[in-house]
């Protein structure tokens, strides 16, 4: 994989990321809106129930919206440089997968091949660091190949 690929699986996760973050900002958007009553109007104690309960999923939603704008912030820092070992930044694949090293992403597609992250804290990336392609690994009991670092 070279420079212009490691770019462009780049490239479609930061859109992926950015997805998620403008859907995580319509959720905080409609749920603040269903949050605020008019003063003008009379409401009952369901109104004000459903407005509080709206305002409180709305809190929660933020946080996602925070999450999503930490990880696409996360993504832009990494340098995707060539890589010859794994490490944040290197784009991975063992057991016939492709991980993007450094960042917590959910799946997503690039040229046609599904990618992961594999965030720095997660416990597999103990068993990775270092490592060069052909190089094996145990993890949660089973043995895996490296088949390609970039």
């Amino acid at each position: 994989m070279n420079a212009v690929d490691k770019g462009q699986v780049k490239d479609a996760l930061l859109r992926q990321v950015e997805a998620d973050l403008q859907a995580a900002r319509g959720d905080v958007a409609r749920k603040d809106s269903a949050a605020m009553l008019d003063q003008d109007s009379s409401f009952s104690v369901d109104d004000q129930s459903q407005a509080s309960e709206a305002g409180d999923l709305g809190r929660l939603l933020e946080g996602r919206e925070q999450r999503q704008a930490g990880i696409r912030a996360q993504i832009e820092k990494l340098d995707f440089g060539p890589r010859s070992e794994v490490g944040p930044g290197a784009i991975i694949g063992f057991d016939g997968d492709r991980y993007v090293v450094g960042v917590v992403a959910a799946a997503f597609e690039c040229d046609g091949a599904t990618y992961e992250g594999i965030a720095a804290d997660a416990p597999i990336y103990a068993a990775l660091e270092g490592l060069h392609a052909g190089d094996r690994f145990s993890f949660a009991g089973h043995d895996h190949r490296i088949d390609f670092v970039s």
